[in-house]
C-alpha cells in the first residue's frame, strides 16, 4: 500500500498568533508524512508579509496567498487543489483557531486505514479553555438542520471510534478519494454549514463519517444562535440552512424542516430584541429573505 501523505490545510484571515499556534501544534504533534498549507484569505499586507517571513523556506510548510477573501470554503478549496496536485492521500481541514494535540493525526490515519469506506474522519473537539466537549460528532439530516446544533451533537463517546452523521468542520480529515468523488466545498455558502453540506453529499454517495474519540483537537470561539452572534454570522447561518434543507431534502424534507426553522428564527429574534441588538435581528431576517429569494429564483 502507498504510505499516506497528509496535507493539513489551515485557513486564516488576519489570524496573527492564533494561526502561528495552530501551525506550531501541527509541527510538534504528528509523526506522519505531513505537509502544511497555510491559506491566507487576503489578509493585510503586514500579516501576509509576516506569514511569508515566518515560514518561507521551512520544510513541508507553504503559504498560499489568495488575492481575494474566498472565505473558509474557498480557502479550503484552494488548499485542497494544491494538495491533490502534490499527491495527497488525505487532507486535514482546520480552522486557524485550533490546537492539535500530539498523536491526533496518526490516530485519524489509523482509522482511515482500517475503515477507508468512511471517507471522513473527525477528532474529539474540545474547548481550548476548560476542555469540555464541543463536538463528539453530529447527527443530522436535511429535515433536522433547523434544530440547534447542540441538540444534534453526540453527547458522549461510545467507543474509541464510531460512525456519526457528520463532523464539525473546525477539524476534519478527508481521504483524497472521498474528496474527488464528493467534490469541493460549496463556495456560495461562504462560511457556516459548508461542512454539513459536504458530509450530506458524502453520505449520499455511501460514505459514513467516523469520529476517533482519542484524537484530540482544541478549539476556541464556538458560538450558537443565542450566545452572541455577529450580524454577518446570523445572516449566513439562516440563509444557508434554507439552502441546504431544500438541496438535500427536496420539497418533502423542506416542508418538514420549515416549521422548526421558523420557531428557531422567532426564538432567536426574541432573544436579540430583548438584548437590544437591532443589527443582529435585522441580519436574521435578511438571511431569511436571501434564502427564500434563492429558492424562488433557482428552484421554483
Amino acid at each position: 500500500m502507498t504510505p499516506p501523505r497528509v496535507f493539513a490545510i489551515v485557513v486564516t484571515f488576519n489570524g496573527g498568533e492564533v494561526t502561528r499556534d495552530c501551525v506550531s501544534s501541527l509541527q510538534q504533534g504528528c509523526h506522519a508524512d505531513l505537509s502544511i498549507l497555510v491559506v491566507d484569505n487576503a489578509s493585510t499586507k503586514v500579516e501576509q508579509a509576516d506569514l511569508h517571513a515566518r515560514w518561507d523556506g521551512e520544510p513541508d510548510i507553504e503559504v498560499i496567498t489568495l488575492l481575494e477573501n474566498r472565505h473558509f470554503a474557498g480557502g479550503v478549496n484552494a488548499g485542497a487543489a494544491r494538495a491533490l496536485a502534490d499527491g495527497a492521500t488525505h487532507l486535514f481541514f482546520l480552522n486557524n483557531d485550533t490546537v492539535i494535540e500530539p498523536g491526533c493525526i496518526d490516530l485519524l490515519l489509523q482509522e482511515a486505514t482500517e475503515n477507508p469506506e468512511a471517507g471522513i474522519y473527525g477528532p474529539a473537539l474540545l474547548d481550548l479553555g476548560d476542555r469540555h466537549a464541543i463536538s463528539l460528532g453530529e447527527r443530522y439530516a436535511a429535515w433536522s438542520l433547523a434544530l440547534p446544533r447542540a441538540v444534534l451533537r453526540v453527547r458522549s463517546a461510545s467507543a474509541s471510534s464510531y460512525p456519526v452523521g457528520g463532523i464539525m468542520g473546525s477539524a476534519i480529515l478527508v481521504s483524497a478519494d472521498c474528496l474527488r468523488q464528493v467534490g469541493p466545498y460549496r463556495e456560495d455558502l461562504l462560511v457556516y454549514y459548508e461542512e454539513v453540506d459536504f458530509c450530506l453529499r458524502a453520505r449520499a454517495l455511501g460514505f459514513q463519517p467516523h469520529i476517533v474519540s482519542d484524537a484530540i483537537v482544541l478549539h476556541d470561539g464556538m458560538r450558537g444562535f443565542t450566545s452572541g452572534l455577529q450580524p454577518y454570522a446570523a445572516r449566513l447561518k439562516i440563509r444557508n440552512q434554507l439552502r441546504l434543507a431544500y438541496d438535500h431534502g427536496g420539497w418533502p424534507g423542506f416542508l418538514i424542516f420549515f416549521p422548526t426553522f421558523l420557531a428557531l428564527l422567532m426564538g432567536s429574534t426574541i432573544v436579540y430584541v430583548w438584548r437590544g441588538d437591532g443589527p443582529t435581528v435585522r441580519a436574521l431576517w435578511a438571511g431569511l429573505v436571501e434564502g427564500l429569494s434563492w429558492l424562488w429564483r433557482g428552484r421554483l
